[in-house]
């Protein structure tokens, strides 16, 4: 079956079809090869002046990236430093790091905070995320904001495009010391922002600043990071924790790129953050036909139906910006076990065993700043990294969800044992003091048997303390005769507990009037003993 976030190879057709691009007629550069490697052949070193040497010997080439080229010239990548500000909301102010009359006389303001945003592969600093994404920083706060528009090297062929970001990252890495120098930006309240290779040029810049000039970049979130030659490789290849005091990562791509996936599946950062799971986001499973209907364009389409899970990172940070909802994830130490509730509660004074949770996108930073146990200045040396939470989204906007573990325990009575177990699935409405949830799926299909407990946390809005719930179930009937009853059937439940993560509350309700459930009807659940209490 075809992945739908897709191939690589038929994008690039793509964009060689609605471009309409001419052949090129320049000689290819000298590229290094795993083979050439293992033989001893060295293509040497491509330098461009006051921006370094640039070589692609081991650690650049090696057996996760047999194929690696030089740089492009910095007069052909040509990015484009755009500044935005609350004076020039919408216009750009082209910055250069070697001409100081360009950010001397833009409306930068040095005292705020800075952000860098950079696209990946096959696109430009003009998309419509980009542009969203720097009206709601804009919105928000008084900063400047610069996006770093490499279209001139973000074309095909894609290991050209991965070779690009490393002057690209450089070139950053320059104007950003050029502002530090002049202006008196400090480095350390600067947020780099990139997607996909955008998010490995938001490591170079860091690791230049690190390296060359002795600064140090603030934060780094790294919005799906691209997989393809950068998947198991040296951390120098690599966005890595070093790259910035902070660095978060938002993984929604993450099947391995052999069944079509984009993004990397590894922890990279300090905080890894994986939203359902970090591969299949809920709403990516439409047709090309579904997407056009929403677009209108053919093009648009297919490049949504290819990308739909890898876009998926941006338009979740995006959602972060303002803060309208927690966006609360929790550490674990796989999606399993998130699912399955063995990793529940946050940690706090009450809870001391609890998990470290940490809201997804621009507010993680919140949790950074209560892990930093030891601080130097204002910033927090943290004390773990690569750390992995998961989380619930939604299929649409708005994404965030509040995060539930529900569980269900099945009757024991002598009803119950007498009856048997059944098999079926559950659904549940839960009615909360601001608000009820949509009814909620819960566990695939299975066996329930009398006595028995089963657990889910599942994600659905938040609606504050839990007062009641709906419980439905129903038995699937077939057409296998063996299966046929003249009973309706039944399923006798004990009690289910609903543990609200945001409220940090937990609930157990019963059902009312009796513990005997008809399939397809809906069962309502109060606090236990209330239902004694009115008879």
């Amino acid at each position: 079956m075809f992945n739908h976030t897709g191939s690589l190879l038929l994008q690039t057709a793509i964009l060689f079809a609605v471009n309409e691009q001419e052949p090129t007629t320049t000689t290819p550069a000298p590229v290094q090869t795993l083979e050439h490697l293992k033989n001893g052949t060295d293509v040497g070193e491509k330098c461009f002046g006051e921006l370094g040497c640039y070589s692609v010997n081991f650690p650049w080439t090696d057996e996760t990236r047999p194929v690696s080229h030089h740089p492009e010239p910095p007069e052909k990548v040509d990015p484009v430093f755009c500044l935005y500000t609350r004076q020039n909301p919408t216009e750009c102010q082209r910055l250069r790091y070697n001409d100081s009359s360009t950010y001397l006389n833009s409306s930068l303001v040095p005292t705020h905070r800075l952000y860098t945003i950079a696209h990946g592969f096959l696109e430009n600093g003009d998309k419509k995320w980009i542009k969203v994404m720097t009206q709601r920083l804009l919105n928000i706060s008084d900063v400047n904001v610069i996006v770093i528009g490499w279209q001139g090297g973000s074309s095909p062929p894609y290991t050209q495009a991965v070779a690009n970001i490393r002057l690209v990252g450089t070139m950053t890495a320059h104007l950003l010391h050029a502002l530090n120098r002049d202006l008196g930006v400090k480095t350390e309240f600067c947020h780099s922002i990139g997607h996909s290779l955008g998010a490995h040029l938001s490591g170079y810049i860091g690791n230049v600043l690190k390296t060359k000039f002795h600064l140090t970049l603030g934060r780094i979130t790294a919005l799906d990071p691209a997989e393809p030659h950068f998947s198991q490789t040296d951390p120098v290849v690599r966005l890595d924790p070093t790259d910035a005091l902070y660095v978060d990562v938002i993984h929604t791509d993450a099947t391995p790129f052999i069944k079509g996936g984009l993004g990397m599946d590894e922890p990279v950062g300090h905080l890894d953050f994986y939203p359902n799971g970090g591969e299949n986001q809920p709403g990516c499973d439409q047709s090309v036909k579904e997407y056009m209907d929403k677009d209108e364009s053919f093009f648009k389409a297919i490049r949504r139906f290819l990308g739909c899970d890898h876009v998926r990172s941006y338009e979740y940070f995006i959602e972060s910006i303002p803060d309208r909802c927690e966006f609360l994830a929790i550490e674990c130490d796989s999606w399993e076990n998130f699912t399955a509730g063995h990793c529940f509660w946050c940690s706090n004074e009450m809870r001391p065993e609890g998990r470290l949770c940490s809201k997804l996108g621009l507010n993680s930073i919140r949790t950074v700043q209560k892990m930093g146990s030891v601080t130097t200045g204002m910033f927090p040396v943290l004390p773990t990294s690569m750390v992995k939470l998961y989380t619930i989204t939604d299929e649409k906007p708005f994404y965030c969800k509040a995060l539930y573990r529900v569980t269900i325990r099945m009757s024991g009575s002598k009803d119950a044992l007498n009856h048997g177990g059944e098999v079926g699935m559950f659904s549940i409405k839960i009615i909360g003091i601001k608000g009820t949830t949509s009814m909620v799926d819960l566990f695939k299909e299975q066996y329930f048997k009398p006595g028995n407990s089963y657990t889910q946390v599942v994600g659905a809005s938040q609606i504050g303390r839990i007062r009641s719930a709906f419980l439905y179930w129903r038995h699937d009937t077939t057409f296998n005769i063996l299966t046929w009853r003249i009973v309706h059937p039944t399923i006798y439940l004990g009690n289910v507990t609903i543990d609200s993560l945001e409220e940090d509350s937990s609930t157990t309700l019963c059902p009312y009037p009796e513990e005997k459930l008809l399939s397809g009807k809906e069962e309502t659940l109060r606090p236990c003993g209330k239902q004694q209490e009115e008879t």
